[in-house]
């Protein structure tokens, strides 16, 4: 895992400049950095060394003309370098996973070395005789990108602030409607950023840049396989237990302390439990226990770990943890970012470096196997009947904002059986402002948003109503908030210690098998994940399979508490006391 900063029309009189932003990304890449410079196009590497420890894993590397730096790991990059070797002859010098890109794209050319690859990564490769430029980011969007064309420049890096370290943030206008879309989903949605001139790079996204025409085009380059078709839970057992089986395998490979985040849930504990039964020697696990008892699943983790014979450690965390950390979420996700679990997960991460340098994770189970309550709770099922209260929704959102008691607070609760649009509901489900808001309806107006500006941008890009309505909602998850919001969530605050997390639910093949199989299969017993369940209900706890979800949260009252909100929403408090800058005058 590494930290990647580049950009075109480069003059060697500022190559410090580009050193300088190269080295905010420092923590995603202690072990060292190296740079090319060639025809005025600036590739920058801080690494952090996995696999190869030696200097032939160093980056950029370089062959016939062809520049490469990457941030990721290639998992089946063996089978991938072994058909190079025999089809085209080529002479790996490394052992590194990386030198199969740089080759794969010189014999097999971008898009179907993308096609091939299965892995996290997000690249950038410089072709000097074709004068292109090519970035890419993986399928589920595990790995960050950020380019601007500002100046004339393709300019790139993992992360925003290298960019506004180059570019000065004076020079960057604020996107005030990506600002707008933070209060509606707690996260800026792909491809915008806080800036008018930086994007993301999509999931699953190449972007190629010709250097003599100064021409973007971007190509999507893989696609979710829809198509639940298989309806035998025996038969999807197998499917599920061999690809599980299989990409844990493969990701288990470093050369450096490897070992796996355990929270006693149900992903966590199945992915430990393969990891176990492959690993070479003891695996160590890590959790975090929290002061709010009603989220504690430390005594759930331990009944895994006792079982699965794991080497177990565990660290506390409480409002002083929170409070301590809160400031850091600026320079975490350098814009507006409403999780609070990031607290959580930047303390679990630091606990685990303590002991690895690389985790497997089970992120990405929920939205891939079915294991969030809205996907069984018709009340917040993507159906259109919930709103037969809309002509009351101009009462509820007057008395939810109003200082009645009790009963602003029964208009809370009534307000979701008043939103017809479903897409508009999931938006109040996670927390998020909706245009009736004040808030909400100030920004807008401070800062010339058009009123029929539609809020529902991002959900409607990525909805699928051909879908059954699980299977929609699972796939709306997956392209919304998993890459923009989790995984961001996870990669910022584990690359902040220089943890590499890996996430094999979300290898192709896993999503392959997983899309094959119906809901009723998915969810058999009318449980959710009860595939997965009823695969591992003999190998794991009962009540770790079957208890209800929890999710990775401080507390509910005790997050209150810290973040001191008010009763305001997240959103408004991380606007309000981490980014007052954005803010009208008289909002803040």
């Amino acid at each position: 895992m590494c930290g990647i900063f580049g950009l075109t029309k480069l003059s060697a009189a500022k190559l410090e400049e580009a050193h300088t932003a190269l080295h905010t990304l420092a923590h995603r890449g202690p072990d060292g950095w190296n740079f090319a410079h060639h025809e005025s196009v600036y590739l920058g590497h801080r690494r952090l060394s996995i696999l190869d420890l030696s200097a032939n894993g160093t980056q950029p590397m370089v062959a016939a003309g062809v520049y490469l730096t990457v941030n990721g790991e290639i998992y089946n990059f063996p089978e991938l370098r072994a058909e190079l070797e025999r089809d085209h002859g080529i002479r790996f010098t490394s052992n590194s996973d990386s030198e199969v890109l740089l080759h794969g794209y010189r014999c097999w050319g971008w898009q179907s070395l993308l096609e091939r690859v299965d892995g996290m990564f997000a690249l950038a490769l410089y072709d000097s005789h074709r004068q292109v430029v090519l970035l890419a980011r993986d399928h589920a969007g595990i790995k960050p990108l950020y380019y601007s064309t500002l100046n004339g420049q393709l300019a790139w890096a993992s992360e925003l602030k290298a960019l506004v370290k180059f570019y000065g943030a004076d020079s960057l206008k604020i996107d005030h409607t990506a600002v707008y879309d933070f209060l509606s989903y707690q996260y800026i949605p792909a491809p915008k950023s806080l800036y008018q001139q930086v994007f993301k790079l999509p999931p699953a996204t190449a972007l190629v840049y010709s250097l003599e025409t100064q021409k973007i085009t971007t190509h999507c380059y893989w696609q979710l396989p829809v198509g639940r078709t298989q309806n035998n839970p025996t038969i999807a057992a197998a499917q599920v237990q061999q690809v599980l089986t299989q990409t844990v395998n493969e990701q288990l490979m470093a050369d450096v302390p490897l070992g796996t985040f355990l929270s006693g849930g149900v992903d966590s504990s199945i992915i430990t439990y393969e990891a176990v039964q492959q690993a070479q020697g003891p695996l160590t696990t890590c959790s975090i226990g929290f002061a709010d008892a009603a989220v504690d699943e430390t005594t759930y983790a331990q009944s895994v770990a006792t079982l699965l014979g794991t080497q177990h450690v565990t660290a506390q965390m409480d409002q002083a943890a929170v409070n301590a950390q809160f400031e850091r979420l600026v320079s975490l996700f350098d814009e507006p970012f409403g999780d609070s679990s990031a607290f959580p997960t930047l303390q679990v991460s630091a606990l685990a470096k303590q002991h690895m340098t690389v985790v497997l994770t089970g992120d990405g189970g929920d939205e891939v196997f079915g294991g969030y309550p809205h996907y069984q709770n018709r009340l917040m099922a993507l159906t259109p009947w919930l709103g037969f209260l809309a002509p009351l929704r101009p009462l509820f959102s007057w008395l939810k904002q109003a200082n009645f008691g009790a009963l602003s607070t029964l208009a809370r609760r009534l307000e979701i059986f008043s939103i017809w649009n479903p897409l508009e509901r999931q938006i109040r489900w996670r927390g998020g402002l909706l245009k009736t808001d004040s808030f909400k309806r100030a920004y807008r107006q401070a800062f010339g948003i058009s009123e029929d500006y539609d809020e529902l941008w991002h959900y409607r890009a990525h909805d699928r109503p051909d879908l059954p309505w699980r299977s929609r909602a699972m796939y709306l998850d997956f392209h919304t908030v998993l890459p923009d919001g989790f995984l961001t969530k996870v990669d910022r605050a584990s690359m902040a210690v220089a943890l590499e997390t890996r996430v094999p639910f979300l290898a192709k093949a896993v999503l392959a098998v997983a899309w094959q199989q119906t809901e009723a299969v998915l969810f058999q017993g009318g449980h959710l994940k009860g595939l997965l369940k009823a695969l591992y209900h003999t190998r794991l706890p009962h009540a770790c399979l079957y208890r209800t979800k929890q999710g990775f949260s401080v507390g509910r009252a005790k997050a209150g508490d810290a973040l001191h909100l008010g009763g305001k929403a997240l959103p408004e408090v991380m606007l309000r006391k981490l980014f007052p800058q954005l803010l009208p005058h008289e909002t803040a």
